[in-house]
């Protein structure tokens, strides 16, 4: 088993078992990045490097043992403390008891982060994950709700594994399964990642309907790193081609990065409260219309309080702003989170957006005000905005951005971007190099909340952490990555002529040799998948197998079709083999209008258009949807508005599994579907399964296989 500890920020398990003997993995207990108060340690110490991924092991299987804990520690919160004046506050620590997960080998560490381990691993392994649920129990749980889409059950786990291609069945991908609270039980999940897996950036979160949210708001969310190193190859069967014509098997976009820093920010909006003794359904501080010499009034913490998240009064619509939390990386918030680098080498981020509760849009500017990190960490949310005009440079400045990768799957194009958007669920790998010494902000900056954000998003930008750059290399950003794509290509040693078009395409800022999917947006089109979200339209199926009245959350394929979650309903159901074009919308009828980010699990899709007022937004480049036509994903954001058009494939595996919004309390109220892949039949229609069960009735009455959930 190898194992790195990232400074102390955030653990890596590289683990590996190998046989059911072989040693279980472990990591260093890191402890939460927000451990002292401003001034209490030197500059030095306030330099915290969140992290260089370990290479996978090279066993057959990789093995993580985690607890489902509650864990007291302590969230550095700006907001909290005194308060210094209309946007400045002292700072301070607040008590925490939340949900966490726990490397087992470790349990003692007196402090650790609201962000699960990192787990890395590599095609062709099996990741066997252990969990054990100590939350305290649930009474009553999981039994069978009257009503499944409310809000129920938050101590019952499971696991996801969010981008994975591998079986939704049995004890693999299965977001059916419920764990609940069993300290004398080990539950496992056992992911075999096939051998043409994408290497890729993914992550894992639970995935219980009725306890998503309340459950990854507490930071149950972790990376889980897909690393490759299969080279790219000339395709045997086409031998006789000329080279400039034949096909090539694609390699892994890793080994072009070998000699780069290579880094994980897990983004997450980790929520709690310390409830009000005088009215204990609101949190202290602020409540709708409440202000103080005008001035608004985040939660707050007292000292000897301790912040829990406890309900879903707390989760969802304007309470993230209202709170006045800050977006935490990798579990802390921007005091003592600060990141090293050296001028002209470029770094590999990877980027993820485990959040629930905010759209983020990073940026890189220089700093050009001369606070100290200290002095950075003193300003609250409603002082972020005056803090980055002074202390950043203009927005026109931005450091380039250079996405390689979008949900874990490597794009054929490189896309140059001053600010990269991430919506919940959302993964960007990013190469980023900095011209020149110095201090550089890391923003979450301003969005048009009505247009790009999902609900709950605040306008206010953010500053999440600062980078110290050492002197180094001088050079533009562009050339600098061209060059470090080049040298990588370059010490592959391949066969000359696919090493002449490699470096041919990466001089284009082509990735074409290393993209993780062949394109669909050629292929012969089998069904047509419209589906609509709706906050208010959802309907309940009854026993007759008709739609009732409209009652909630809901996502179907017509105004008049649409449902609120039911396991049992399998109106969606997929042949194996087929390739399907999915038409996504917002519904225009009943309820709240906002955008949703649509997540289907298993298998990827490729974005085809993305049509609103007759424009096609991914060649539009002030739209969030820019240069994504050809690019394939997991989660997309559905605008207002707006008709997105995707495709997928559905290869290899047959089972149940979900869609769904990934605003997950949006999912946990109804706003998720089953799917069914099946085998095709001789007639290219799905096959029964089981011994002939039936789903619940269709909205035209029709009866369809059904295999006993």
């Amino acid at each position: 088993m190898k194992l790195a500890l990232w400074g102390g920020a955030i653990a890596v398990l590289s683990i590996a078992a190998g046989t059911a003997s072989a040693q279980q993995a472990s990591s260093s207990a890191p402890p939460i990045l927000t451990t002292v108060a401003p001034g209490e340690v030197s500059s030095e110490a306030l330099v915290t490097p969140v992290g260089v991924l370990e290479p996978p092991s090279n066993e057959d299987e990789v093995e993580a043992d985690l607890d489902v804990v509650l864990l007291k520690s302590r969230i550095w919160n700006p907001n909290s403390g005194k308060v210094l004046g209309k946007d400045r506050y002292e700072g301070d620590f607040d008590e925490v008891e939340l949900r966490a997960y726990r490397d087992r080998k470790h349990p003692a560490a007196p402090e650790r982060p609201y962000v699960a381990p990192v787990l890395v691993s590599r095609p062709g392994q099996t990741v066997r994950i252990k969990i054990r649920n100590l939350l305290p129990p649930d009474p009553g749980c999981p039994g069978h709700p009257a009503d499944i889409n409310k809000p129920h059950c938050y101590n019952t786990t499971n696991l996801h594994s969010h981008g994975l291609w591998i079986s939704p069945a049995g004890i693999s991908d299965n977001v059916l399964r419920q764990l609940p609270p069993n300290p004398d039980f080990t539950y496992e999940y056992e992911y075999n990642i096939p051998g043409d897996h994408p290497a890729g950036t993914f992550w894992y979160h639970p995935h219980v309907h009725g306890s998503t949210a309340i459950q990854v708001s507490s930071g149950l969310a972790g990376a889980l790193v897909i690393k490759g190193e299969r080279p790219p190859a000339w395709d045997a069967a086409d031998a006789a081609t000329p080279a400039e014509q034949r096909k090539i098997r694609s390699g892994d976009v890793d080994l072009l990065l070998k000699s780069a820093p290579d880094y994980v920010f897990v983004l997450q909006q980790i929520q709690y409260a310390c409830r009000d003794p005088a009215n204990w359904n609101k949190p202290r501080g602020r409540v709708p219309a409440k202000t103080e010499n005008d001035t608004p009034q985040q939660w707050y913490c007292n000292t000897g309080e301790k912040g829990v998240l406890d309900d879903y009064d707390l989760i969802g619509g304007s309470r993230w702003g209202a709170s006045g939390r800050f977006t935490t990386v990798n579990g802390a918030s921007v005091k003592l989170l600060q990141q090293k680098a050296v001028t002209g080498v470029p770094e590999r981020w990877r980027l993820i957006h485990g959040g629930v509760a905010d759209t983020v849009k990073v940026s890189i500017r220089k700093q050009i005000g001369k606070a100290s990190l200290t002095e950075l960490a003193k300003v609250g949310a409603e002082g972020q905005d005056a803090l980055i005009d002074k202390q950043c440079a203009p927005s026109a400045q931005s450091v380039p951005q250079f996405e390689i990768a979008a949900d874990g799957l490597t794009r054929e194009a490189m896309l140059e971007r001053a600010t990269t958007i991430m919506q919940p669920g959302y993964r960007s790998d990013i190469l980023v190099s900095f011209p020149e010494p110095g201090a550089y902000c890391v923003i979450d900056e301003s969005i048009k909340v009505a247009q790009e954000g999902v609900e709950g998003s605040v306008a206010r930008r953010q500053l999440l952490f600062v980078v110290d750059v050492a002197p180094g290399k001088v050079e533009a950003p562009r050339q600098a990555v061209t060059e470090l794509l080049l040298k990588g290509a370059a010490d592959l040693k391949l066969d000359p002529g696919l090493a002449e078009r490699i470096s041919g395409h990466l001089k284009s800022g082509l990735l074409t040799e290393f993209k993780a999917h062949e394109s669909l947006l050629s292929a012969k089109i089998d069904n047509e998948q419209p589906l609509l979200f709706s906050l208010g339209a959802g309907r309940d199926r009854l026993p007759d197998g008709k739609l009732g009245p409209e009652v909630g959350a809901g996502i179907g394929r017509t105004p008049t079709t649409i449902r609120r979650f039911n396991a049992n309903d399998f109106e969606r159901t997929l042949v194996l083999g087929d390739t399907d074009r999915w038409i996504l919308k917002v519904d225009s009828g009943k309820g709240f209008h906002t955008g949703h980010p649509f997540h289907i699990h298993v298998n990827p899709f490729e974005v085809e258009s993305v049509i609103k007022n007759g424009v096609d937004l991914t060649r539009d480049p002030a739209s969030e949807y820019y240069g994504l036509k050809g690019v394939f994903k997991d989660t997309l954001f559905v605008e207002v508005d707006a008709e997105v058009i995707v495709r997928s494939h559905y290869a290899r595996y047959i089972g149940d599994f979900v869609l769904h919004c990934h605003i997950l309390n949006h999912e946990d109220v109804g706003m998720m579907e089953m799917v069914r892949i099946a085998d095709r039949g001789p007639d290219g229609k799905p096959m029964a399964l089981g011994h002939g069960l039936t789903d619940v009735a269709s909205p035209e009455g029709a009866a369809r296989p059904h295999t006993g959930h």
